[in-house]
């Protein structure tokens, strides 16, 4: 118990020794001690506690008959709180003193070894600042070689990509351009082949030989589906449309006649479209639809030049009706 509480009665004596200090009864006493023409340096251990307490002088005495009359308070007051159940607050209060009696003990090393430790502090620096700076001139060193070589390869690899860039755009226009003239050569060639089918469709159809007539205009149009020839295509779909109307197929061969004359509509092309429409009005008045074939005969004749063969023929046409 008594070791518990015995940091209650510390910080007084320290405050204590620290009054005597400052009144020169030890540095009195150290002087009367000391034979006259000698001087010795002061020792910290003089200025301790510890030394106030266990030196035979009155001042000392009289300071340890007030820490054994503090120290009989100190365990009669903590006995006192604890019977009454107030032990945490004795716990409490032996913490702080022995925080504050470490807190000074620090704060009066740390004052009175101030110098050694600046010059600890000031070596530590200087040591840290001069190994910073070497390591900095060789990190410089280092990286100021590495952008030389990364300049040297990056020159080395642009080059390289650009005679590299070079050959493969020559050969993508090679590859390119004779694509383009392979197409070009194959969809001719379908044009031309079409065009021989279609020739050969047209004969059979006046002939009288309207299935062969249709089977060559199918072929033709399949052809011309793999060329982008709009316009052919669609004149292709009338060959077809009056081969299907001469069998009968009004319904296909309508179809087609409103296909392939949308389709020179949107080219600009007049004249074929009048043509296709004209058709288109016959193949009405084959199978019976008169005012049908009157109707389309009227818009045809809006599309025909005024002097072509097939305006007088659809005016004809319109007159018999």
């Amino acid at each position: 118990m008594a070791q518990c509480f015995l940091p209650l009665v510390v910080p007084r004596m320290i405050f204590r020794a620290a009054r005597l200090e400052r009144r020169g009864s030890l540095e009195r006493e150290r002087r009367e001690l000391q034979p006259w023409g000698s001087e010795t340096m002061e020792s910290p251990v003089r200025n301790s506690l510890w030394y106030l307490l266990s030196t035979d002088s009155d001042e000392a005495r009289r300071a340890r008959r007030r820490l054994s009359v503090g120290l009989a308070l100190a365990l009669l007051v903590s006995g006192l709180l604890t019977a009454v159940g107030l032990a945490i607050v004795v716990f409490a209060t032996s913490l702080a003193v022995v925080v504050l009696v470490a807190g000074m003990g620090a704060f009066r090393a740390v004052r009175r070894n101030r110098r050694r430790l600046q010059r600890s502090a000031h070596g530590v620096v200087t040591a840290v600042i001069r190994t910073s700076s070497r390591g900095g001139r060789r990190v410089g060193t280092f990286l100021s070689a590495q952008a030389q070589g990364l300049l040297r390869t990056s020159s080395m690899w642009s080059s390289r990509l650009r005679g590299s860039s070079l050959r493969w755009s020559r050969r993508g226009v090679e590859h390119a351009r004779h694509t383009w003239t392979a197409m070009r050569v194959r969809q001719i060639d379908l044009q031309r082949e079409a065009l021989r089918l279609n020739a050969a469709g047209t004969k059979r159809r006046r002939s009288g030989a309207h299935a062969e007539a249709i089977e060559l205009h199918q072929r033709a149009l399949e052809l011309l589906r793999d060329t982008q020839d709009s316009r052919a295509v669609a004149l292709t779909q009338n060959n077809l449309a009056l081969a299907l109307s001469h069998v009968g197929d009004d319904r296909e061969a309508t179809a087609l006649f409103e296909q392939a004359a949308a389709t020179l509509r949107e080219l600009g092309d007049r004249e074929h479209e009048g043509r296709i429409m004209a058709n288109l009005a016959l193949a009405h008045r084959r199978h019976g639809r008169m005012e049908q074939s009157e109707d389309v005969l009227r818009i045809a004749l809006t599309k025909l030049r005024r002097d072509s063969t097939a305006y007088k023929r659809v005016e004809s046409e319109l007159a018999a009706l």
